[in-house]
């Protein structure tokens, strides 16, 4: 049984919340705390295998909690806070510097979707349940991605000479945000290419996401918009709802398009139209994420003679979509997320062998 603490000021919602978890076979609440210092006793004595976080506590927010949390008897926390504006989601993305592993918007009862939501934040919760974490230094405000071996070194991988590199194309879902910002924290400000990403997100978040990635990457990052001339350097992110797909004229271009591998947007959809349209000067990542997105698009670039790279299982907060690709033989390169960074800087910047980027 998956031992789950319910965070949350609002008696209403603890009990929903709780009622809801308690529906599922594989759950028991072993308890609801309505302020910040009830949690970090219930997380001592009670020992849950997960924890669901309000931001907005009577006595201690969201991100003091989660901090003492992970200093003193860590254990995964996924956040579920009402989302009401882009500053309101990046307190989201914040608490991922805390020792967050995961959030979502809360879902209003009388929402259409309300039942997809929730089913949405369980399986979240489930799998967050298996993440193994580990005790943070004193206000230690690092991502949560897992360092790699000491004997991993993107020095030993050899130098893709093939590939032309003009374009990076990313594709993430469930830890995305933690491993987009240490892929984007590794590349310098003048990286010589456009970057486009494709990640999973609840509704209400992406403005947020975006603010949150300018903010603590240095990096030019806006949504993209229909029509956009890529321009080296630029980070742009598909918008919610549309997919997003490159031209041959590099171009962004979004659609309503059905949804593909159950999701809109899809990374598949992007990277086979990169595939299509730029063939081997194109660049494609797949990074942690639940379900296959992304793995078939992976390999038609590879077959379309671009690059791809692969995010490994150890540094994967849910080895999922990577996983698939990794199957299928859809990727070149299979790199710890800390290594991803320094090895498209040798592929776009020809460091030689031994290099890093500054």
């Amino acid at each position: 049984m998956i031992k789950v603490l319910i965070v949350d000021d609002s008696a209403s919602v603890r009990m929903l919340f709780a009622e809801l978890f308690k529906r599922e076979d594989d759950f028991e609440v072993v308890g609801c705390a309505e302020d910040g210092y009830s949690a970090l006793r219930m997380v001592r004595d009670l020992k849950p295998d997960v924890v669901t976080m309000d931001v907005n506590l009577p006595d201690c927010d969201g991100f003091r909690v989660t901090r003492m949390i992970m200093e003193q008897n860590p254990v995964p926390i996924v956040v579920i806070s009402a989302v009401y504006s882009a500053s309101d989601a990046e307190i989201g993305f914040r608490l991922i510097d805390t020792g967050a592993l995961a959030f979502h918007n809360k879902p209003a009862l009388k929402s259409e979707n309300f039942e997809e939501q929730m089913q949405e934040i369980i399986l979240s919760v489930r799998l967050m349940s298996e993440v193994k974490v580990v005790r943070r230094k004193s206000r230690y405000r690092s991502g949560t991605v897992p360092e790699p071996p000491a004997s991993s070194s993107i020095d030993c991988l050899p130098m893709p000479s093939s590939c032309k590199g003009k374009v990076i194309c990313i594709g993430a879902s469930t830890g995305g945000p933690q491993a987009i910002k240490c892929v984007l924290s590794s590349l310098p400000n003048n990286f010589p290419a456009p970057i486009l990403i494709v990640q999973h997100m609840s509704e209400g978040f992406t403005d947020g996401l975006v603010n949150w990635l300018k903010n603590n990457t240095g990096h030019d990052v806006c949504v993209a918009a229909h029509g956009d001339v890529l321009k080296s350097g630029r980070v742009y992110f598909a918008p919610e709802g549309l997919h997003m797909e490159i031209s041959a004229g590099l171009k962004i271009v979004l659609t309503a398009g059905p949804c593909v591998n159950e999701i809109r947007p899809s990374a598949s959809v992007l990277f086979s139209s990169a595939a299509r349209n730029l063939g081997s000067s194109v660049v494609g990542v797949l990074l942690t994420g639940m379900g296959r997105d992304g793995a078939d698009g992976l390999l038609e670039i590879k077959n379309s003679g671009g690059y791809t790279i692969a995010q490994d299982k150890e540094s994967s907060i849910v080895f999922g979509m990577p996983g698939e690709a990794v199957k299928i033989g859809a990727a070149k390169s299979i790199l710890p997320i800390n290594n991803i960074g320094a090895h498209l800087c040798r592929i776009f910047l020809g460091l030689p062998e031994g290099s890093r980027a500054k």
